[in-house]
């Protein structure tokens, strides 16, 4: 394990926060309806409030404790707007569809969900009413955007969390359905329509609400939240962690970072992905909650740079996660479908590769990756569905496995049957992607007493026969070659496949490196070393330490940086630079 790990303290920060300049905000009920009452005060004969929410997690405590202290004339909920369930599900069970995990992703807006007629009723009677009027819930500005216009805005770990407990799908009875399939809804078809929705009101927000403590929530001013948007989209930063259970997981995060104490296992530590997690902000005296989507969504261009936003649009397509088997198990053996399958089946504009960067291993360290030479796809196929019937399945037969060290790298196209194995600790580091075929689970129960959902049907329609021995170790195993060096530093190409846009390099320096970001997002995870710190060369941004194992975004706006050791010893330090690189035309 870590080589220091019995002579350092864990230096992984837990809770990153960023101060954004003169800003303001109120924690509390009580604070916040002093606020919102005093804005309403600024009307006379009537005011219409629109609270817009992203989720319906908080909904209860907001019209206890915020509208009815408000006193208003009126108050709709757009709970009583939507569409009768039968309507609901006409229009939304192609995209859900009756598997367990996968759907279909959605097409359409926000107001899919709603009745027409209600909605025009409901804007009737607020042109007919005096006094205060309150609108509130799920997609409000389709009814009005009002005088005043609060949104409510939750983290989408926040929604996922509550899956496991009764909280249900918007619009659906299923507070006992299994979590998995709630979380589909999500990602297929609400977060869709959602997220869109948010987007076009951005602008129009006079107060934002991080909503995520419910019973203790914190608003700012529409002006200062778009602040906060801004400054991470021209500052660099380090999202909130997170840490997951899993069947297979270990304790690597924990003993290393003392991250997810409160966890069985750590098999997933969330550090890299804009698209799941928050930052953190402090706004005046308090804590907010940025949403990673939200910085994407706002302001695409200054943070992913123009080729970025030309090719994914209102997704940062570089991430990154951990894979903690350390005292745990392998991963599943599974696939993820090209650009073609994930097109036409799940309407997904990109197809799903990987890499596996070997962060840390131990001696029973090793990788899955591709078949055996001569094997032939249908013979595979048939193994695996036999294995779902005995409880048995030969790896060593069909697949290959790779012993793997210390900054290994490996690369996953789609199609390829991969699993990290035991005993190790994987960063993982993928471009956009969504769907995971899994073909082979080992054989266990997950936590709600259920096999893991095994999805034959779908690999085998998307395995890759040519991707076997030989073509592995010629392809898919980083050679590591240097490509540049200078004082104090060298570098070396640590991604591995020709056709990959993903471009992974890895520095090793005990002097200060120039980087530029050219207009593209970047990524980088400190890999060897207890801390650097990158730096401005015009001051043009405060100076943040990249402790081991962290990884900070780099926005596209930001161009030239430095990242040095700390201290002044001779400690060699390694970091992974991690972006999109799609050439330039005119060169």
């Amino acid at each position: 394990m870590y080589e220091k790990i019995n002579e350092r303290i864990p230096n992984f920060d837990l809770h990153p926060v960023f101060v954004v300049e003169e800003t303001q905000s109120w924690k509390g009920y009580q604070q916040i309806c002093r606020v919102i009452d005093s804005e309403i005060q600024k009307y006379d004969s009537k005011c219409v409030m629109v609270i817009d929410s992203y989720y319906h997690i908080n909904h209860k405590e907001i019209r206890q404790f915020l509208i009815d202290n408000i006193h208003p004339q009126l108050v709709i909920c757009t709970d009583d707007l939507r569409a009768s369930d039968d309507v609901l599900h006409d229009r939304l069970d192609k995209f859900i569809t009756e598997d367990r995990i996968n759907g279909v992703f959605a097409v359409g807006q926000i107001d899919e969900y709603f009745d027409k007629q209600k909605l025009k009723t409901a804007q009737e009677v607020i042109n007919s009413t005096q006094g205060l009027i309150v609108i509130y819930g799920i997609g409000a500005t389709l009814v009005t955007k009002g005088n005043i216009l609060v949104y409510n805005n939750i983290t989408i770990q926040r929604i996922k969390d509550g899956y496991f407990s009764t909280l249900t799908n918007w619009g659906m009875n299923n507070p006992d359905e299994d979590p998995l399939t709630k979380e589909k809804i999500f990602n297929f078809v609400e977060s869709k329509y959602f997220d869109s929705h948010k987007r076009h009101i951005f602008d129009d927000m006079d107060f934002v609400i991080d909503g995520d403590n419910k019973d203790n929530p914190v608003m700012t001013t529409g002006d200062d939240f778009r602040k906060a948007l801004n400054y991470f989209a021209s500052h660099p930063f380090k999202l909130e962690p997170f840490f997951n259970r899993g069947v297979w997981g270990g304790h690597w995060c924990k003993d290393v970072l003392n991250g997810g104490l409160d966890k069985e296992n750590t098999a997933w530590g969330m550090t890299g992905w804009m698209n799941f997690q928050n930052t953190l902000a402090k706004l005046g005296e308090n804590e907010f909650r940025i949403i990673g989507r939200d910085i994407v969504q706002y302001k695409a261009v200054e943070f992913l740079g123009n080729q970025n936003f030309f090719w994914f649009g209102y997704n940062c397509p570089v991430g990154c996660d951990f894979l903690d088997t350390w005292g745990g198990g392998n991963l599943s053996l599974q696939v993820h479908p090209d650009i073609g399958y994930a097109q036409e089946v799940f309407n997904f504009p990109f197809g799903h590769y990987e890499s596996y960067y070997f962060l840390d291993t131990s001696e029973k360290s090793s990788v899955y990756l591709g078949t055996k030479d001569g094997v032939k796809k249908e013979e595979l196929v048939k193994a695996f569905k036999e294995a779902q019937k005995i409880g048995e399945f030969d790896d060593e037969q069909w697949i290959n496995r790779f012993p793997m060290k210390k900054h290994d790298h490996i690369y996953i196209p789609s199609g390829t049957i991969h699993a990290s194995g035991k005993d190790t600790l994987v960063l993982e580091i993928n471009p956009i992607g969504f769907q995971t075929f899994k073909l082979w689970d080992w054989g266990r129960i997950d936590a709600d007493g259920k096999p893991r959902p095994i999805n034959i049907d779908h690999g085998e329609k998307v395995i890759q026969e040519k991707y076997q021995t030989k073509f592995v170790k010629e392809h898919l195993i980083s050679k590591k070659a240097e490509v540049d060096r200078g004082t104090g530093w060298r570098k070396e190409h640590s991604g591995t496949m020709e056709y990959e846009l993903l471009k992974v390099d890895r520095y090793w320096f005990n002097k200060p490196v120039f980087f530029e970001t050219k207009d593209h997002v970047k990524l980088h995870v400190l890999v060897e070393g207890e801390e650097a710190i990158i730096v401005s060369p015009n001051n043009e941004f405060e100076p943040i330490e990249i402790h081991y194992a962290e990884a900070v975004f780099i926005p596209a706006s930001v161009g030239q940086y430095v990242i040095k050791p700390k201290d002044k010893s001779d400690e060699e330090l390694a970091v992974l630079e991690c972006y999109m690189d799609m050439g330039n035309a005119y060169q």
